[in-house]
């Protein structure tokens, strides 16, 4: 009963910080939606219920689902008996809710998950925290799903809305290999307008966006910043036509100047379809090479267009082999909604040779998408898709797989029967496909092909003992291979999964003032986390199989992973807003081998790996993580980075990175805003290992009315120097220098740049 009055104590504090409401008008119908929970309780006079349970809740425009919900409602509930099962209509005007959400609806995204929530369905604003979102974005049969995880989402009104502290990447793990961080991401739609210089009574709408500086990561790893959007689609970034210019040197390709120009594209009323970008090189150690870009979108669909040609007489310094002349690349991805919740993808991507992607599109050829040309269908029908995909390799140099064709179904969280307070769960993942591993010519390895079917089956039962959720899992799968790897004997693979997953949350709040880390409050959150794993009775080992995917390592494994977060939090007032903030976060997690000689190479005792970040308050901020090798007895891993944000024109940052075998190394990092206009950044660092200054740069930044002016000296351990000019429209940069916690301040994404060795 406690959980209950404290749900109930937290949705009144979100009500209170949402915007303020007239009082003196007479408060508003809610909105008519059907209602179901296993335990409810009214309060008439209050006016508002308590349920507990499968609590759903479906209106005209979206539904929600959860364990635990405060809703306030017109209805009297006298058509329900207390405490039974309820199901029937209710007049929600507000809802407050817990555990396993899964809110549907709404312009910007179909579905969202999040661990707590407040909505407001009549006036059509929310507040998510712990927010989870899969979207399919350049994705085919969800192997590449992109994830998106914000702490905090709102919907302010019913065109405005902010997320705060996202993640996004393509791994469903809490701690993914890469992921790309933002601070802010904000969206407002605004009413359709006259269009300037359009006929009477002609519109468009406009899309105001901003998103922060964001930075790539790989492991705790900064690798790459991206910077600050901020602007809106009726405006564009360039003046006329040109959209870039600028001189560059490098030891890759020598001096070098680029000219950049494209415009908009408007559709037959006058809206914005795409844009099209002419990119203009001349390397004076290579040569000439131009690409002509295409991004366009509809109501229902949307792609791009990647063209490049280079005229190439100079040689490749990452893959060592000759090259023909001429080179280039084409690729082309389309998405189209069709109707029915049918999806349709093509892509085609032709590359010249194998060394023209990682020589001049170094960052895609690590970390984007494949260069495939396929045909990809889709029909998802709320928890249950159906897919189809055929694809074929035209870039004879790569290691692709095809498939002629694949066929899949997926079935997620199909309740099956309710036992008690609880219900089983059924998950399907199922496939028919006939795959074609073709290897690079050069490795001289046969081409693998085989029919295979695969079913892969799991039911879980989610329950509650006490504060703690258990959801003890099991599963089986049967494989059909028509061939083996050197065999051309058919095979039945079977195999079993089983465990359990534990949760809970304790937490603990003291009213405090004061003191180093300026409490306006404290509260303790302790989130500990318990799965056992195993995979067992496999039939056939993973090197009898062809390898096509994931499908096809499918082996025998036994883990138990132990986790805890500890979080402190208090309320600090930032930019005068009050924002409840984490002081303190420490995030250890382990995991256990049980057959350590068979899973983990004879040690039963994984990587022990912590995060830390420390705030003692706005302006400064330090960061450790580390990954201890109880194999190696030593650390894998060690990062620590304090960073300080001196003033509101200087911020200073110093680290250390450790990697085994690979780096040791210290960096520092300074940027000064001498005026509104003009800021000047130095970053550089030493190696240990080397003994040896890394990448040392310096860089003159001139903020322009409509463009940004910069000038950059380098010089690398290897006596490199490098000399760059330019120009780049100002809607590209942020030039303001703010107070953020440093995993996702901006700047700390280009710290040790050029000290890994590669």
């Amino acid at each position: 009963m406690s959980r209950l009055v404290l749900s109930f104590a937290i949705g009144l504090v979100l009500c209170a910080q949402l915007p303020a409401q007239d009082t003196t008008a007479e408060s508003p119908r809610g909105i008519s939606a059907s209602f179901a929970a296993d335990f409810w309780r009214i309060d008439i006079k209050g006016g508002f219920i308590i349920a507990m349970g499968h609590v759903q809740l479906r209106w005209k425009n979206g539904s929600l689902r959860c364990d635990s919900a405060v809703i306030w409602t017109d209805s009297t509930g006298d058509e329900y008996e207390d405490d039974s099962k309820a199901e029937g209509r209710l007049h929600v005007k507000e809802i407050y809710a817990e555990g396993n959400i899964l809110l549907i609806g709404g312009e910007i995204v179909r579905s969202l998950e999040a661990s707590a929530a407040f909505v407001d369905p009549v006036h059509e604003r929310a507040l998510l925290l712990d927010v989870t979102q899969t979207l399919e974005v350049e994705v085919r049969s969800g192997t590449l799903p992109i994830v998106v995880r914000a702490r905090e989402a709102i919907q302010r009104s019913r065109r405005l809305f902010e997320l705060q502290d996202l993640r996004f990447t393509t791994s469903p793990f809490v701690h993914p290999g890469w992921r790309v961080e933002t601070s802010r991401l904000a969206i407002q739609i605004d009413p359709p307008a006259q269009k300037p210089g359009g006929e009477p009574g002609e519109t468009v709408r406009n899309v105001r966006y901003e998103v922060d500086s964001s930075v790539v990561y790989l492991g705790e790893l900064p690798l790459l910043p991206l910077p600050s959007l901020a602007g809106n689609t009726a405006d564009s970034l360039g003046v006329g036509w040109l959209k870039g210019a600028g001189f560059d040197r490098s030891s890759r390709f020598g001096p070098s100047i680029y000219l950049d120009v494209g415009t908009d594209i408007d559709d037959s009323e006058g809206r914005k379809w795409g844009e099209w970008t002419l990119r203009n090189r001349y390397l004076f150690d290579r040569g000439p090479g131009v690409g002509l870009d295409l991004k366009y979108r509809g109501e229902d669909y949307r792609g791009g267009l990647v063209t490049f040609y280079q005229n190439d007489d100079g040689r490749d310094t990452i893959v060592r082999q000759p090259h023909p002349e001429n080179r280039g690349r084409f690729t082309w991805r389309h998405r189209h909604k069709l109707p029915e919740s049918i999806q349709l993808d093509l892509e085609l991507s032709a590359i010249s040779d194998r060394g023209f992607l990682p020589e001049y599109y170094e960052n895609e050829f690590k970390g984007g998408k494949d260069q495939e040309t396929l045909l990809y269908f889709k029909r998802a029908v709320e928890n249950r898709a159906l897919t189809a995909l055929a694809s074929v390799r035209i870039n004879e140099f790569l290691d692709q797989v095809e498939h002629q064709p694949q066929i899949g179904y997926n079935l997620i969280s199909e309740p099956i029967f309710e036992l008690g307070d609880s219900a089983l769960y059924f998950d399907a993942d199922w496939e028919i496909s006939r795959a074609r591993r073709r290897f690079d010519p050069d490795s001289l390895r046969a081409d693998q092909d085989a029919f295979r079917a695969d079913l892969d089956n799991t039911i879980g039962l989610p329950f509650f003992v006490g504060p703690v959720k258990l959801e003890p899992f099991a599963g089986f799968r049967y494989t059909y291979y028509s061939k083996g790897r050197l065999t051309d004997d058919s095979f039945n693979r079977i195999g079993t999964v089983y465990g359990i997953r534990a949760t809970t949350q304790i937490h603990r709040s003291w009213d405090v003032q004061g003191g180093l880390f300026g409490l306006d409050g404290l509260q303790h959150v302790i989130l500990p986390e318990l799965e056992y794993i195993a995979v067992d009775q496999v039939s056939v080992a993973p090197s009898a199989l062809p390898q096509f995917d994931r499908i096809d390592r499918f082996t025998q494994r036994e883990t138990l992973r132990v986790g805890v977060r500890n979080r402190l939090q208090t309320v600090w007032r930032i930019d005068e807003v009050a924002q409840v903030v984490d002081f303190v976060d420490l995030d250890v997690e382990w995991t256990y081998f049980p057959q350590a000689d068979r899973d983990n190479g004879g040690s039963h005792a994984g990587n022990l790996d912590v995060d830390f970040v420390l705030r003692p308050g706005t302006r400064l901020t330090w960061l450790v993580d580390f990954e201890y090798s109880f194999q190696l007895d030593t650390f894998e891993v060690f990062n620590t980075t304090l960073g300080w944000l001196a003033s509101q024109d200087l911020f200073l940052a110093v680290g250390y990175r450790r990697f085994v075998d690979v780096n040791d190394a210290v960096f520092f990092q300074a940027e000064w805003k001498l005026s509104p206009r003009l800021a000047i950044v130095y970053r550089g660092g030493y190696d240990f290992a080397d003994g040896e200054i890394q990448d040392q740069r310096l860089r003159f930044r001139r903020m322009g009315q409509d463009w940004v002016f910069e000038v950059e000296l380098s010089v690398d351990n290897t006596e490199n120097f490098g000399f760059s000019i330019n120009i780049i429209p100002r809607g590209l940069f942020d030039p303001r220098i703010r107070s953020r916690p440093l995993r996702h301040e901006p700047r700390f994404a280009t710290f040790g740049d050029g000290l890994l060795k590669r």
